[in-house]
């Protein structure tokens, strides 16, 4: 018969436990110090790095809408142009053809 003493657990020592709880407790505790300095390393890029962009980001998306603003203004009075134009235009024909008729009148 095999005989196993109370100081050894599946077939591994009391020395051996505790070595192995201390691989995987220090394991864990470089995964939790990973993490705070990720997290840290991860805000310093977002305020350093990351929030100078998002502000200029911001400044030109405000600037972006307010030349779009302008454009449409501007897009509108040229249209309003374009009509005075078109109405100065048919003006000046019915200016000229009174005329050409005035002076018909007038050589008869």
């Amino acid at each position: 018969m095999h005989w196993v003493a109370v100081h050894y657990i599946a077939g591994y020592s009391l020395e051996d436990w505790v070595a192995i709880l201390t691989i995987i407790g220090m394991i864990i505790a470089g995964f939790g110090w990973l993490g705070k300095r990720s997290k840290k390393a991860l805000n310093n890029l977002e305020h350093n790095v990351l929030g100078p962009i998002y502000d200029e980001l911001s400044k030109l998306n405000k600037n972006m809408e307010a030349s779009n603003r302008r454009y449409e203004q501007a897009d509108k009075r040229l249209e309003q142009g374009d009509k005075k134009f078109i109405r100065h235009d048919e003006q000046l024909k019915d200016h000229e053809r009174r005329i050409s008729n005035l002076e018909m009148r007038d050589h008869q």
